[in-house]
Parts: structure tokens; sequence; C-alpha cells
């Protein structure tokens, strides 16, 4: 995806892992059954890097050559760890061990229809070990919905030098132009990046819904990863689920 390879060079510095992330893998590495990890949409490798350096078995994919090679690059220090470019269907594929913990964080599954996104969860709890549990991050969109929201906040990284304007032209309730303007001020010349990709909302009872369908259990949901308790307004939608 173009817009990911555009992304690529200041993944990090825009989505760096958050306090309330690492703190909350840090609970779960704490339990000692965390040996098995599995990040469908990887992005760079930076959330599989707490459980590689704490010498979980770990594989990510992701969709996008550019983040797989960030990722790889990054990851090569730990054996353990096998990174492959592919996208939500070839879950099966990928993980041919069953994860103690199976990620899918930064809003990724929004990127496919409901349909295939349902179908990925159905895929997923396939490739999760029995008392595994998947981890899982959106957007709240009933809230974005719900409040004609078309614009999200304007981020910054390295002290201003990249700017990331990100709006929403609403299609139906069922599909969102993901519009976006990149601008990097490295350098003499600064560089502008527009991009505009489709999204495909997914709602809090219809996520509840497809996850119990494909078999997990023990559902909770949170407005972010320090385990807020999750409400309309919140902006994130933070999801923990067991494998029955």
């Amino acid at each position: 995806m173009a817009f990911y390879t555009d992304l690529s060079d200041v993944y990090d510095a825009l989505f760096p892992v958050s306090e309330a992330q690492r703190a909350l893998f840090e609970r779960l590495l704490a339990g000692g059954r965390v040996l098995r990890v599995a990040d469908a949409g990887c992005g760079s490798g930076a959330q599989l890097l707490p459980f590689a350096a704490a010498g979980s078995e770990c594989v990510g994919f992701d969709p996008d050559p550019s983040l797989v090679a960030r990722a790889r690059e990054k990851l090569a220090p730990f054996p353990r760890v096998r990174v492959e470019t592919g996208g939500f269907s070839d879950v099966s594929r990928i993980v041919t061990d069953p994860a103690d913990l199976l990620l899918c964080l930064g809003n990724s599954l929004v990127h496919v229809p409901q349909e295939e996104a349902a179908r990925f969860l159905r895929d997923a709890a396939g490739v999760t070990a029995g008392g595994g549990e998947i981890l899982l991050q959106i957007l709240n969109y009933e809230r974005l919905l719900l409040g004609k929201i078309t614009s999200l906040p304007l981020m910054k990284a390295d002290e201003g030098a990249i700017e990331f304007r990100r709006s929403y032209v609403w299609e139906g309730d069922r599909k969102v132009r993901f519009q976006t303007v990149l601008r990097i001020s490295a350098g003499e010349q600064p560089r502008i990046l527009r991009n505009d990709i489709p999204l495909y909302p997914i709602y809090p009872d219809e996520l509840w819904e497809m996850l119990s369908r494909a078999g997990f259990s023990g559902i909770r949901f949170f407005g972010d990863f320090a385990g807020s308790d999750f409400s309309p307004e919140s902006e994130a939608l933070v999801c923990r689920a067991e494998k029955q």
C-alpha cells in the first residue's frame, strides 16, 4: 500500500509504543504464559520488540514490504523472530504454531471490509492456543459516526519536523475515505505526501459479535491501553478476549 510505504520512513516517530502499551505488555509477560506471539499488521515491528527481548517466539506479518523490511532489521538480533509479508487472509499460512497471544493493533482491522475482518477473526481463533488471548485495538467508530467527526487531531513528531494531518469523508456508515497529508521538513525541500484510502468501520457491538462467533470468550472492552472503562466517549476501543 502506497500509504504505508510513504509512512515507513517516519512510522516509529509518529506511532511510538506508548508507556501504557509497554506496561500492558510487561503484565502479559509477567504471567509466564506468553511463549509464542503473533502480530497481524505488525508495522515496523516495534510492538513485537518487548516480547522478542523477553525470549518469546514471535511471528509478525504486514502487507507493506517497506514496513516488513524495517521490522526485520529491528528484530534481527532475535533468532526466534520471523517477519513475513502478508495480509489478514494469510494468518493461517503464516502462524504455523498456536500463539499464546495474537496482536492486531494500530487500527489495522478496519483496513479490510467487515466480512474480511470477520473471516480474519475466525482464522485468528484457529491459530490461537487454547487459553490464549487476542489483543486488538481500533478507533471507536461509533463515536466518530454519531459525532459526525471528519478530522482527527494533528500529529507532530521530531519537534515539528513531521506533521501528519488526517481527515474522514464518510460514505455511509460502512465505509469512509481516510485522507492524509504527511509533511516532512527534513532537508532543504519539505516533502508533502498525500494519500486517500478506504476504511471500513467496525462498531463495538459488531466487534463483540464477530469475536464471539469466531470462538473467543471473556471479551472485555477498554477505552485505552491503561485499562480505562470503555464508554461511548472513548476515542479508542481496546479489546482483550480469550480463546475458548
